[in-house]
């Protein structure tokens, strides 16, 4: 799988982080991993890395990413809206910094069978999660008109 991406403000969002060597991190979006890749890269072995995406596709890039850093860097696959009991599953009850990069991937837009480019003609999915039974297209076809208007508007 070809999951090219240049993370936006790379530096930026690392030096706001303020990246503690022990500490613990969330990236609530974690996508291809660029920004958690630079976070583990300053983690010590004492440092943890907790990554959430809800697209199987991502998740997939950020293991292959991420596999150096195996011993610090845990990805579970749900949504970031999700985090706080995600975390408290596993055991954790504070962190040091969250990180949510929000909207959707350049790979989403990309792949033309994920529903999401305009560029090209395709079904309309729009999942981020594929195991997501509800796509786009159902939505569209079979929702009425004041059903679509509060959704646009809400």
């Amino acid at each position: 799988m070809d999951f090219q991406h240049t993370s936006v403000m790379l530096h930026e969002v690392i030096d706001n982080l303020n990246i503690k060597e022990d500490g613990i991190y969330v990236d609530g979006t974690l996508g291809g991993a660029g920004h958690s890749l630079e976070v583990c890269r300053r983690l010590s072995e004492k440092g943890r890395l907790i990554g959430i995406d809800q697209d199987a596709e991502a998740i997939e890039a950020a293991q292959d990413r991420l596999k150096e850093f195996k011993d610090r860097a845990a990805i579970m696959r749900g949504n970031y809206c999700d985090m706080a009991e995600m975390l408290r599953k596993t055991g954790v009850t504070e962190v040091n910094g969250i990180l949510l990069d929000l909207g959707v991937s350049s790979h989403q837009l990309d792949d033309k069978d994920r529903g999401f480019t305009y560029r090209e003609e395709a079904l309309l999915d729009m999942r981020m999660d594929q195991r997501q039974s509800l796509s786009a297209e159902t939505v569209l076809n079979t929702y009425s008109e004041e059903e679509l208007k509060r959704i646009i508007r809400t």
